[in-house]
């Protein structure tokens, strides 16, 4: 991959020199710096498994949302855009799969004409476009990124072919394909993915699942003055056989569908933003849904007989800024819960975050952001037993943002 990446640096050069006077190329990138202090409270540091006691960090990190990218154009309306993403995963520590490198986007368009294009390659979907301003702690052992976790669902980045239907100034229609084969986890068993003990339920279920059909995303940009809407549908189906210790004929379908509504606006100085996202099984599906409980607890689960439960989940965030000058201070609030069945144990999951986050621009390209961000991961409950805190924790920060 690092190979790969140089050598594709190398073209994006060699084409930014040797392309014709007629095409358009740009290159260009961010380079992120975090700089912050965790601070987690006894029951939060034993639920994700840094000790028994309260846990305090200091790190100082390039995150992997660093990146480099470059865009083409030519005189047929024709365009494409590639970009890679370099930096240190979590820890610090670089993936050992990645070296550090990875592809964000490459795509490529055609206008076919001022209400038509088509586009195909790897980007992200239309559903759900919007994102809180939350930036610093990409890689503090929790994902930290744009609130996903905590009330912001985030369709991801993934191959897809896509369509869209202009009309007029008023808004659009995106509808795109997009590979369904990406999601790392099916469905809630026993304990196998959480670091929580489920009363003593370790065993798991092993499955394979079958995608006869891509995923379909919906969006549909709606603009009224200062004021736009954002209203998207996504809908992904799959087979989910089970092999044991469940009947070997169980065969089941699962069914992942999210409605998302979403408003952004400003009027002089102030500027606001929202979303709220409302779904069955969304940890069935591609996409960044964070690691807070009710992230974890978001796929529908398996049952004994072969069988499989929805599980409900919803999330919404606030963005309220107001700018003077060079700075921007947001406030920002969130809060994400999801509701499942666990062979026949109820579990009720919440997460909520809030806090302040002041993009500050010193100089052209140089930008400062102070954050304080405060975690509450909520409770942990079965029906009928105790209730278990999974605890607290706040990020307090700054990133340093160069763009070229």
């Amino acid at each position: 991959m690092k190979k790969l990446f140089l050598i594709g640096i190398a073209a994006l050069l060699l084409v930014a020199f040797t392309m014709p006077a007629m095409a358009k190329v740009k290159i260009g990138g961010i380079i992120f710096t975090d700089f912050y202090y965790v601070d987690r409270d006894r029951d939060n540091s034993r639920t994700w498994g840094f000790g028994d006691d309260p846990y305090q960090v200091t790190a100082i990190q390039v995150p992997y949302i660093t990146r480099l990218n470059a865009r083409w154009t030519n005189e047929d309306n024709v365009g494409m855009f590639i970009e890679f993403g370099i930096g240190q995963t979590a820890q610090g520590v670089v993936d050992k799969n990645s070296n550090g490198v990875v592809l964000r986007h490459a795509y490529g368009w055609w206008d076919v004409n001022p209400n038509f294009q088509i586009m195909a390659g790897k980007s992200t979907t239309p559903f759900s476009p919007l994102n809180p301003s939350q930036m610093v702690g990409t890689n503090s052992g929790t994902l930290n990124i744009i609130g996903v976790g905590y009330g912001n669902y985030y369709a991801g980045r993934f191959a897809q072919v896509r369509g869209t239907f202009k009309f007029g100034k008023m808004g659009r229609v995106e509808l795109a394909l997009v590979d369904p084969n990406a999601s790392a986890r099916i469905v809630n068993t026993f304990a196998k993915y959480y670091p929580w003990d489920l009363a003593g339920y370790t065993e798991s279920v092993d499955y394979q699942t079958n995608t006869k059909l891509p995923r379909i995303d919906i969006g549909v940009p709606l603009y009224f003055g200062p004021i736009a809407i954002y209203p998207g549908f996504l809908w992904q189906q799959r087979t989910v056989d089970a092999i044991a210790p469940v009947p070997a004929n169980a065969d089941d379908s699962l069914y992942t569908y999210i409605g998302s509504l979403g408003i952004k606006g400003g009027f002089g100085g102030f500027s606001f933003a929202c979303e709220g996202n409302w779904g069955k099984n969304w940890g069935n599906t591609v996409g960044l849904i964070g690691t807070s409980a009710p992230a974890m607890f978001s796929a529908a689960t398996l049952n004994a007989d072969g069988s499989t439960s929805d599980t409900t989940t919803y999330g919404y965030w606030f963005d309220v800024g107001y700018k003077f000058g060079p700075v921007n201070p947001h406030v920002i609030f969130s809060q994400m819960k999801s509701k499942t069945d666990l062979l026949g144990f109820g579990i009720d999951t919440s997460s909520t975050l809030w806090g302040f986050s002041v993009p500050i621009d010193l100089a052209k390209g140089f930008r400062i952001r102070p954050e304080l961000m405060w975690y509450d991961d909520g409770e942990f409950q079965l029906q009928g037993q105790d209730v278990n805190s999974l605890g607290k924790y706040a990020i307090y920060g700054v990133q340093f943002q160069i763009t070229f």
